[in-house]
């Protein structure tokens, strides 16, 4: 397969699920995931799915959790206020938890291809150069928690968190939105087609490049 979908993949996919309505009228947070989980998903993203929250819970404090997560969430801030869990690391461990639910009920379930397993390790340097190019956009703690990201983790999921919380960082700037020149925006699709991106993944944030 090739990178899964055209589309956002992993954990930067399931926080495209939490907009305003952050519950999605579920009972709980996991609930509202699982609920998005439905019978006839490709298996392969549930996989990336509880890889990249798997890396998350072994790899980061949990702080640092937590900052990208809210970093990434639409009204990011309210998300644990407005929930009872206790910080990102029980949150990433609950979305596991779900991942393994529906893996059960498909026991027939594919193993991640190389083109899935692929980390861009290579492309580590270039990552973090973009995040240290947008440090503007974020506070202290979001630039640090993506920077360690791409160290201990992986620089594609770093990479695809980065995209997620780009958006949200422009609109807490309000009125006053920040936009990416059409220089960083193609920069950024050069980056995707380095990690084999599909189509929509980098071009989710064309809207926020100015003319």
């Amino acid at each position: 397969m090739h990178r899964s979908t055209e589309f956002t993949f992993g954990l930067p996919w399931v926080a495209s699920f939490f907009h305003q309505d952050w519950k999605l009228d579920a009972s709980s947070e996991a609930d509202a995931v699982a609920g998005q989980f439905v019978e006839e998903l490709d298996p392969e993203s549930v996989l990336l799915v509880r890889r990249d929250a798997r890396m998350l819970h072994e790899r980061l404090s949990a702080e640092r959790i937590t900052t990208l997560w809210s970093g990434c969430v639409e009204n990011g801030e309210r998300f644990f206020l407005n929930s009872r869990l206790t910080d990102g690391a029980e949150w990433v461990r609950q979305v596991i938890e779900v991942c393994d639910a529906w893996l059960l009920r498909h026991p027939h379930a594919v193993t991640l291809s190389e083109a899935d397993r692929y980390e861009g390790r290579e492309l580590d340097g270039r990552v973090g150069n973009m995040i240290k190019e947008f440090a503007d956009w974020f506070d202290r703690d979001m630039v640090q928690a993506l920077t360690e990201c791409v160290d201990r983790c992986t620089p594609d999921l770093a990479f695809r968190l980065f995209l997620q919380a780009l958006p949200e960082a422009s609109m807490a700037f309000s009125p006053d939105y920040l936009e990416l020149s059409r220089e960083q925006y193609a920069r950024l699709a050069s980056l995707g087609r380095e990690f084999r991106y599909g189509e929509y993944v980098v071009s989710d944030v064309e809207h926020l490049a100015g003319g």
